[in-house]
């Protein structure tokens, strides 16, 4: 067996470094690299069998394909790029009907090549997002700027605290991190709705009901407010500490209590868990993704921060996701000067495309799947398949089904890559695998190279990639040269400080800002009881999936006590509608329309919580996301996923 080292620059927070084996009989199997210190020699499910599942599938889209009719025709390049600089050439005096959306496929620095050329035509952009929005303009209002404490803070903690972050299922190696310190001693809690994958890193959990983030961490400030264990040296570092007690007196305990549906001795647990410190806080994707979800992060913030947990060595709040500088994507930034972009919402972009004036007449996506991934996702298909869209996809996604030409790219271990990651504070050097081992397709490029053809055919200079590369290097953080990182397979990042130590924050006014609302929760409307979430699975990053297990009806978990379980129709096993079970079809309903799925009844989750799988295909009967209304959340212009209310029906 022969190895090779890489790393995988996924959009996934770990930024592991690999090992690429050659076995005998030519297949090629990834496994973490034993000497980087945060990988420690493991990788996870979505990345093992890389090669064969994804680089080799046969389905696999490999050269340019136009739209005839209602299908599609092989092209060359030259006939593909010529006719999309066409039309670019034709709005290049009107860049506001052009919509340029790249997204995190890989957090590679070439990756990120057409924000370079769309940024020189003044192209339209989006505002929002679907992941951390909330939860990063929150950390921005309550410290200033994003600064985490580093990634093994969990091994000098004295408690961790798991608010909605499941580590089984996303950022497995700060799970490992989290499993060495329980051996040592350390203990877990575990915040969520009932989610049984937090069972093997947790010592004990509080069930909370969905969205009620809030009310919990008010009703723990309360309750250290009433047995005077708040940290008065933390309240004089903060602006707005007078109107946060005046909050909590205004409210009682069993009134919070209601709220998120905790009781008062769990409340008094968390309380506890976290005076009793330095107490590191893990924050998940979760809590920000309700309408609410940037007011959820900024009350467990202020729990954190009254309680003492802020600027200690082992204590902090980590959310395990941004830039942390160390590495500069800034070679795609606009020249001085141009214009300030047109942006759409990300959480309404189907409306946003139907109603845009003036009107968006040209699309480019590439490093996402929106029609799989983006609320109202039937409508963003519609809207694609009006106007001329160019999809950058390696396979037949929705997103690439709604497309006037589709530009087939090269993948992970396929071309050159550097990349930063933001669960540990190393830059990480993709290494394409040997031509001997594996060779991409001969009609797929780089999505550099995409935009390097793009802009010859649009007039525009265009860097060469070594060029890139290093001064991506030379004005981030890594002590290291560009060959040092091809030889090394990672440079590490400068140390940094235990954020917020000297008690300096980094607000104009140098204070930690206390949020001052605690906002009620809206009531399910009518006919619709349940709260839709939806959950990352341990073998699929996001829409990643491989269309083959989609076939049957995707399963959407319940809780026993359910109010919807007693109209359903159950076999013993508490399922319906599976394949060779008895029970009728059952569907999940909202506002926006219906789909059929298979139900299992889980115990523990909270009543008004559904689970469904997150990034499932229209095409397949997955799409979930058509169901979601567009909705901003408070916070970031965040999609706000888990507004959505929803039931089961069953056919009679």
């Amino acid at each position: 067996m022969t190895s090779l080292p890489t790393a995988c620059l996924s959009h996934c927070h770990d930024g592991c470094a690999l090992l690429a084996q050659r076995q005998d009989d030519g297949r090629i199997r990834l496994r973490g690299h034993p000497d980087h210190p945060f990988t420690a020699g493991f990788c996870c499910a979505k990345m093992q069998d890389y090669v064969q599942h994804t680089l080799r599938r046969p389905d696999r889209l490999v050269t340019p394909l136009l739209r005839e009719g209602d299908g599609f025709r092989t092209a060359s390049w030259e006939e593909a790029l010529d006719l999309i600089a066409g039309v670019l050439h034709g709005l290049r005096n009107t860049p506001d009907r052009i919509l340029h959306h790249i997204d995190y496929a890989t957090f590679g620095v070439l990756h990120r090549a057409s924000e370079y050329v769309f940024g020189r035509l003044g192209a339209a952009g989006l505002a929002g997002g679907s992941c951390v929005r909330a939860m990063g303009a929150a950390i921005v209002k309550d410290f200033g700027a994003h600064r985490e404490p580093h990634w093994s803070t969990p091994l000098s903690a004295r408690r961790i605290l798991l608010w909605g972050r499941n580590l089984a299922a996303q950022t497995p190696h700060a799970g490992r991190l989290v499993l060495q310190a329980r051996k040592h001693g350390v203990p877990v809690l575990a915040i969520h709705p009932g989610d049984p994958g937090y069972a093997p890193f947790a010592d004990t959990s509080i069930r909370i009901r969905p969205g009620s983030d809030r009310f919990l961490a008010a009703a723990a400030l309360k309750h250290l407010k009433d047995t005077g264990r708040l940290d008065q040296q933390a309240l004089a570092r903060c602006t707005g500490a007078e109107a946060l007690l005046a909050l909590l007196d205004a409210h009682s305990l069993d009134a919070l209590a209601a709220a998120c549906d905790v009781c008062p001795e769990s409340i008094r647990l968390l309380a506890d868990w976290m005076s009793d410190g330095p107490t590191h806080v893990i924050l998940g994707r979760g809590l920000q993704r309700y309408a609410l979800g940037g007011e959820n992060v900024r009350w467990v913030n202020a729990l954190a921060m009254c309680s003492g947990a802020i600027g200690r060595e082992g204590g902090g709040v980590s959310f395990v996701g941004g830039d942390k500088g160390h590495l500069s994507y800034a070679w795609t930034k606009a020249p001085a000067g141009m214009p300030r972009r047109r942006t759409l919402p990300f959480a309404s972009l189907g409306q946003a495309l139907e109603t845009a004036d003036p009107p968006v007449d040209f699309v480019w996506t590439e490093g996402w799947n929106p029609v799989a991934t983006a609320p109202d996702a039937a409508r963003i298909a519609r809207a694609l398949r009006r106007r001329f869209h160019v999809a950058v996809e390696p396979f037949m996604t929705d997103t690439a089904a709604c497309a006037t030409v589709i530009l087939p790219p090269a993948l992970l271990f396929e071309s050159e890559d550097i990349a930063r990651a933001a669960g540990h504070d190393f830059v990480m050097h993709g290494r394409p695998l040997p031509p001997d081992w594996h060779t991409a397709p001969a009609g797929v490029r780089s999505n550099f190279q995409i935009s390097a053809l793009l802009a010859t055919r649009l007039g525009l200079e265009f860097p060469d990639a070594d060029t890139v590369l290093a001064e991506a290097l030379q004005t981030a953080t890594p002590a290291g040269t560009l060959e040092d990182l091809r030889r090394q397979g990672w440079l590490q990042a400068r140390p940094q400080p235990i954020p917020w130590a000297d008690g300096q924050f980094a607000t104009k006014n140098g204070r930690f800002h206390l949020v001052k609302t605690l906002t009620p929760e809206p009531e399910a409307p009518e006919g619709y009881p349940l709260r839709l979430l939806t959950f990352v699975e341990r073998n699929a990053l996001l829409s990643r999936r491989r269309p083959e297990e989609m076939d049957d009806l995707p399963v959407v978990c319940v809780a026993p006590d359910s109010p919807c379980v007693a109209t359903l129709d159950l076999d013993q096993s508490g399922q319906s509608g599976q394949s060779g079970r008895p029970g009728r079809p059952i569907r999940l309903v909202t506002p926006l329309g219906s789909m059929a799925v298979r139900l299992a009844l889980r115990p523990g989750l909270h009543p008004d919580a559904l689970l469904a799988p997150r990034g499932g295909w229209l095409s397949r009967g997955w799409g979930v996301n058509a169901l979601i209304e567009p909705r901003e959340a408070d916070l970031g212009g965040q999609a706000a996923y888990y507004a959505q209310w929803c039931r089961l029906e069953q056919d009679d």
